[in-house]
């Protein structure tokens, strides 16, 4: 269990920042066996294919794109969390507010989520949030209208 979550996505930030991409893709490409397509708006994410629960999923930057209204948030924070063991953690990185963003000259649209909606989504879904924190973050091109991060830790609920 994590003790210190701040420091967790502290190292977890530093552990990214301190390699070149390069070098973090071609560790990674021999390290990932498979890719597996999921679909976090259905009951069971990972569709035909059957998993065993995970101790931690972690999703960055994800939901938000793939939901396209608020009801359907804390529905795929549901269908996700069925892939997590009790006493299992999920860990959230999202983006407070944004509305869009743009890669390789394509515009993206994204739900724009408050963090007060992303805590009682992950709460609803049958987790308990131990920690939350948002950062102001303000990029000023044209590329996003990004105003901060949001990192969040939960632990899933005992079933009742």
């Amino acid at each position: 269990m994590l003790n210190n979550h701040r420091t967790f996505l502290y190292l977890f930030v530093h552990f990214l920042a301190r390699e070149k991409w390069a070098e973090k893709r071609k560790k990674v490409r021999k390290k990932v066996k498979q890719v597996q397509k999921w679909d976090v708006t259905k009951a069971n994410p990972t569709g035909p294919l059957s998993l065993p629960p995970a101790d931690c999923i972690v999703s960055t930057l994800c939901l938000e794109g793939a939901c396209k209204d608020l009801p359907t948030f804390p529905n795929a924070l549901r269908n996700i969390g069925t892939l997590v063991k009790p006493g299992g953690h999920l860990v959230l990185v999202t983006v407070p507010g944004e509305t869009y963003y743009a890669f390789n000259k394509q515009d993206f649209s994204c739900l724009h989520l408050e963090k007060h909606e992303v805590e009682a989504a992950v709460e609803a879904a049958g987790f308990e949030v131990t920690f939350s924190e948002a950062q102001p973050h303000v990029v000023s091109d044209e590329h996003t209208d990004c105003r901060g991060l949001l990192g969040l830790v939960a632990h899933r609920c005992p079933s009742t």
